[in-house]
């Protein structure tokens, strides 16, 4: 349809010929070119003014327009720089032939366009650059001149480059032409001393331009060096300081003279020819000026030259600091680079913002009593037993409704839910169009119809129903939520994680908008989200850049109907702030009865001077060579390489306007500095936000991934023990869905020391190199004046602290729990072992871990079994509770009353319990099975307490187990019900 344009265009050219407006020839010639020339521009400018539309329509016209203009300034800049110097720099070719044509000068230019058109961002950084507070202790240079005006100088270097490329065609072009002409006059005519001195000039210019960028290249490799892979370290050695430095600048004053040499013999005569000429105006007496050098001689000194300078370059900048390296440092390497390992891990920890960790020792020690569970109650019923994994699949069978919806990811937030700070589990219900039935994918659905999800649901971490399912705070469709604070007034999602397809919303057709029974829900949309239709033009343009002929012949669209582009929410914010990296997990709050999504953002850098740069950990082969996976690798995948990271930035996304809302929380970062200064307004300060949205504000585990990552090395500050790496850390690794992996961070509600407020915060555990003790954790804070803090927490070296990995062994170790596992896994039901968390309380450590159940008929698991651990203690029971009270042992029996049963009676019924746990389970009655194992273990529990011998348990549980362990048998109580439910 469009093509029409083109067409009408080439129909118009050919009315007009057959008029005799335009010659044939012209029109052949010409016509189809311009035809060409014009419907590109025509297609592009279509394309251009969408997205100038919708930049307006999202509030951020002024940065679409900051940004068009930085290019056209930035590339006429270029163009005009390069064809000024190409064509000063030529002067002297042209002059000795005339007839050369100016495509010098055009090349020049063209290439300064496209220089313009590329290089605008580190134009603008340098523009506007700011100074980040910190110097590098090598040069003494703000780390603002490396982040900012290096870069620019480097871009600026490759322009000058293509200007040399284009000097040197030139001056080869026209002395060439001069010598053919030459070879063809010398019978007829005598040289021509002007002429041989111009061409000496021109074959000049080049060399000195030559030795200027040379040289330029040798200062900007010095200031490279603190970038340097060459020693133990990133960033100067003791061989780059001393040898190689020096050899740059050395070099750089060598380039530049010896780039002048072949100037020298032109300049003389040039001087020479003045000289004479003014003494005969002045005196009338002519002197001879001196015979003009020719052009072999300039040509043989011009690649003497340059080869000395390569040469040279080889050998001051290569061999001689190899040979150093080699022969004097590597033989004393920590006597010459320590100093130089020091600065790295300076500004290292500085460009990690590791230098604002607050260092703690942990006493981890074993006054964990009935009283430390007392105390600690409100914390204990928000420790997480719900795996974010076992818990997607749960909402997916159970909260996704219809086939065309779906949950991407659950994340961890908290509310304040009655008088409780709880901590939850979060999933938007997104409207998910690839899950619609082939036969259903048509232009209307996708479009018009099914263009948003509905809701979420919303789980506490700790709660479970009998049946062994999470406890739903917000579920169903419309959402029906326990309290009044999590209700939602707005639960259509238009813009979430899998809204990928442009739609049109408010269109003469109906929307979908939740299933009600056997019935169907529809609505019109609402709200100023996208851009408003208005008008047959803006029908066009859309048309082309989402359907073409379908959208532009469709009675469907109304002047009020809205375009919604961009609707992915982090391609929607990478569109607006394409200059900052995002966080790969995005999450939804509910605020004030409103869907909203929050994406961190991060400033970063790989030019900060001095700093490590991150090795991201591989999907494969993560950190420890028994680590087969690591499922965090991807969530710092866009940070492999950086040497500077800051949180700096919040975005707000509106799930049902779009509406995009930037906040620093980072006032200091350079970086973000620079970029509020070249577009003013587009950044909110944090005091903006509003206040209930900044109490759901938290620290990403991509951040405190990547630092934990870095602070594995650099918590070492002594460069002895740093360069002997004599304490490096690891990340804890744990058994995790039958596989072993590096831990992932993961939230908890803890109480500072000296504190009584519970924190929503991040932890990641880690153990030395090669060992899977406990040696420390680390842990960043997200609750109001706190957020930002990055704690660092050890424990003293001569305590051993049991690492996640050691009590998964621990457990397998334990002949009842094991057998129970292997029996449940052999009556075809997959065991599945969730996230081991370590729980920090008052001064001790506590262990937890649960354990879930997913028969082969279902599609999700089920809560079975919490095991508990602290210290050597090992307890495991149907909830978390009760395994508690399992490390303790049963509280002091009482006297014996008149209506106990007798021993001999007691042991009877303890047998008769058993046969019918064994009937019934090897029947598949699990709940008659869980039945009769609670009897049996509580009349084991009465004989244990009465008898002065312990009692083994019928499944050959330890007597050395702890008094009152729960024994979990193929469920007790509830557990019996949940794998009932399973299958």
């Amino acid at each position: 349809m469009y093509l029409i344009l083109f067409f009408g265009l080439i129909g118009a050219g050919l009315a007009l010929a057959r008029l005799g407006m335009i010659r044939k020839q012209v029109l052949l010639s010409w016509g189809g070119g311009v035809l060409a020339v014009l419907t590109l521009a025509v297609f592009l400018l279509l394309d251009v003014w969408g997205e100038a539309l919708w930049f307006s329509a999202v509030g951020f016209a002024d940065r679409f327009w900051a940004f068009v203009s930085a290019r056209v300034y930035t590339a006429g800049l270029g163009a005009l720089l390069a064809l000024l110097l190409a064509a000063l720099l030529a002067t002297p070719a042209r002059r000795v032939t005339p007839a050369i044509s100016p495509w010098s000068e055009g090349a020049a230019a063209v290439g300064g366009l496209l220089w313009g058109f590329s290089t605008w961002e580190p134009a603008l950084l340098f523009l506007n650059r700011a100074e980040a507070g910190i110097s590098e202790p090598i040069l003494g240079l703000d780390a603002g001149f490396y982040l900012f005006t290096l870069p620019f100088l480097e871009a600026l270097h490759g322009l000058l480059s293509w200007v040399l490329i284009v000097l040197v065609a030139t001056t080869l072009t026209a002395l060439g032409l001069r010598l053919r002409l030459r070879e063809r006059a010398s019978e007829r005519a005598p040289s021509d001393d002007r002429v041989q001195r111009q061409m000496v000039l021109a074959a000049g210019v080049p060399s000195a331009f030559l030795g200027l960028l040379i040289g330029a290249l040798a200062l900007l490799d010095a200031f490279d060096l603190l970038y340097s892979q060459q020693g133990v370290t990133a960033g100067p050695g003791w061989t780059d300081v001393n040898v190689r430095l020096p050899a740059y600048l050395a070099l750089a004053a060598l380039s530049l003279g010896l780039g002048l040499a072949p100037l020298v013999p032109a300049l003389r005569t040039w001087a020479s020819a003045r000289l004479s000429g003014l003494w005969k105006r002045l005196s009338g007496a002519g002197i001879q000026p001196l015979p003009p050098t020719s052009l072999e001689p300039i040509v043989v000194t011009a690649t003497t030259a340059w080869g000395l300078v390569i040469l040279l370059w080889l050998v001051l900048a290569g061999l001689l600091p190899s040979g150093f390296q080699a022969l004097a440092v590597e033989p004393n390497e920590i006597t010459y680079e320590e100093p130089y390992i020091a600065h790295n891990i300076a500004l290292t920890r500085h460009a990690f913002g590791l230098d604002r960790v607050e260092q703690h020792q942990y006493p981890a020690d074993q006054s964990f009593t009935r009283k430390t569970v007392e105390q600690n109650q409100h914390l204990i019923s928000e420790i997480r037993l719900w795996d974010w994994r076992a818990l997607d699949a749960v909402y997916k069978q159970f909260q996704e409704i219809r086939l065309y919806y779906e949950f991407v990811d659950v994340d961890m937030d908290r509310y304040q839910v009655g008088d409780r700070y709880r901590q939850v589990m979060v999933s938007a219900r997104e409207m998910s169009q690839d899950n619609l039935p082939e036969q259903s994918k048509t232009f209307v659905n996708r479009r018009f119809k099914y263009t948003h999800g509905y809701g979420l649901t919303l789980a506490t971490v700790s709660d479970f129903t009998p049946e062994g399912l999470p406890n739903l705070l917000v579920k169903d469709i419309p959402p029906q939520a326990e309290s009044s604070s999590l209700e939602v007034e707005r639960p259509e999602i238009y813009y979430g994680e899998l809204t990928e397809e442009p739609v049109v919303a408010n269109s003469a057709e109906r929307e979908f908008d939740f299933p009600q029974g056997e019935q169907n829900a529809y609505a019109h949309y609402q709200g100023s989200g996208g851009v408003e239709m208005r008008n047959l033009w803006r029908k066009f343009v859309f048309g082309w850049k989402l359907d073409g002929t379908r959208l532009l012949l469709s009675g469907y669209p109304r002047p009020e109907s809205r375009f919604m582009i961009h609707r992915q929410i982090e391609e929607r914010v990478q569109t607006l702030a394409p200059f900052l990296t995002f966080d790969q997990d995005p999450y939804l709050v509910l605020v004030d009865g409103r869907l909203k999504w929050i994406i961190d953002a991060y400033t970063t850098s790989t030019r900060f001077p001095y700093s490590q740069p991150f090795a991201a950990p591989t999907e494969r082969g993560a950190l420890l060579a028994d680590a087969p996976s690591d499922p965090t690798a991807t969530a710092v995948q866009g940070l492999d390489g950086v040497n500077y990271l800051r949180n700096a930035v919040k975005v707000v996304v509106d799930a049902y306007d779009g509406a995009v809302d930037f906040y620093t929380f980072d006032a200091d970062d350079p970086i973000l500095s620079a970029w509020r200064d070249a577009l003013p307004g587009m950044f909110q300060p944090r005091s903006a936000m509003p206040e209930a949205l900044e109490r759901h504000v938290r620290y990403p585990e991509g951040l405190l991934l990547t630092q934990g990552l870095v602070y594995a090395k650099y918590h070492m500050d002594d460069p002895e023990v740093f360069y002997n790496q004599e304490d490096l850390w690891v990340r804890a690794t744990e058994k995790h869905y039958g596989r072993v992996q590096p831990v992932e961070p993961y939230y908890v509600m803890w109480e500072l020391p000296g504190s009584d407020q519970a924190e929503f915060v991040l932890m990641l555990p880690f153990t030395p190199k090669n060992r899977q003790v406990l040696i420390g954790w680390i842990a960043g804070l997200s609750d109001g004046e706190n957020y930002g803090r990055f704690l660092a927490y050890q424990f003293p070296k001569e305590r051993r602290v049991l690492g996640p990995q050691q009590v998964e062994t621990k457990i397998d170790q334990d002949s009842y729990l094991s057998g129970q596992l292997s029996l449940w896994d052999q009556r075809g039901s997959n065991v599945i072992r969730g996230n081991v968390l370590a729980i920090p309380l008052d001064d001790t450590l506590l262990y937890v871990e649960p354990i879930y159940l997913e028969a082969e008929t279902a599609a999700y698991p089920e809560l079975r079994l919490v095991a508990a651990m602290q210290g050597d203690d090992l307890s495991y029971a149907e909830t978390l509770d009760e395994a508690l009270k399992g490390l303790f042992g049963p509280e002091q029996p009482g006297a014996e009353g008149a209506g106990r049963p007798s021993l001999q009676q007691a042991g009877a019924n303890a047998n008769a319990a058993f046969e019918r746990y064994l009937e019934a389970q090897g029947e598949g009655r699990f709940r008659d099975a869980a039945d009769a194992m609670s009897e049996l273990q509580a009349l084991l529990e009465q004989l244990a307490a009465w008898s002065e011998q312990p009692v083994e348990s019928p499944a050959g549980q330890p007597s050395g187990q702890p008094s009152g362990q729960e024994a979990p048998g193929d469920a007790s109580g509830a557990g019996a019900e949940q794998t009932a439910t399973g299958g």
